[in-house]
């Protein structure tokens, strides 16, 4: 009996292990995500924008905007945001399996194009984020922009 406890104790505690050690995986490879994100927008960096953002992901703007992936990609690609500097900080992740949700602050200097005004939308931006993983990895499925 005292084996057989063992054994189960044993087979527990590698599991919680393991559980730990692949959270902390997604987690940095999220970090890693977001990170890249921001220097995609900088580099306006379409391949790496549409190869990391999920077919349904939308983007909920501080305006109140909704874009599509589509939109998205114009957004950061074709000038209507010209960042020309982006740095993610204050990272933080909540992985559940094939999901996770988390949250940075987002650093950046730019003007956007609203309205046909160029408008100066350098400041800190909190982006809630949500994310899917793929059989290519995890990919962003969803963001929200809010201003700080």
């Amino acid at each position: 009996m005292k084996k057989f406890l063992l054994v189960l104790f044993v087979a527990f505690s590698l599991s919680e292990v393991l559980a730990a050690v692949a959270k902390t995986g997604d987690e940095d490879q999220l970090k890693s995500l977001v990170d890249s994100f921001a220097i995609a927008i900088v580099k306006k960096d379409k391949a790496w924008i549409v190869s990391n953002l999920s077919e349904t992901c939308k983007m909920y703007e501080p305006s109140g905007n909704t874009l599509d992936r589509a939109g998205i990609v114009y957004t950061f690609t074709e000038g209507i945001y010209d960042i020309s500097k982006s740095a993610a900080l204050n990272k933080a992740f909540k992985v559940d399996g094939v999901a996770a949700g988390g949250s940075a602050d987002f650093d950046v200097e730019g003007v956007g194009n609203i309205n046909g005004n160029r408008v100066d939308i350098a400041g800190s931006y909190r982006f809630n984020l949500k994310f899917t993983k793929s059989d290519k990895g995890w990919m962003i499925s969803e963001i929200i922009i809010n201003e700080r």
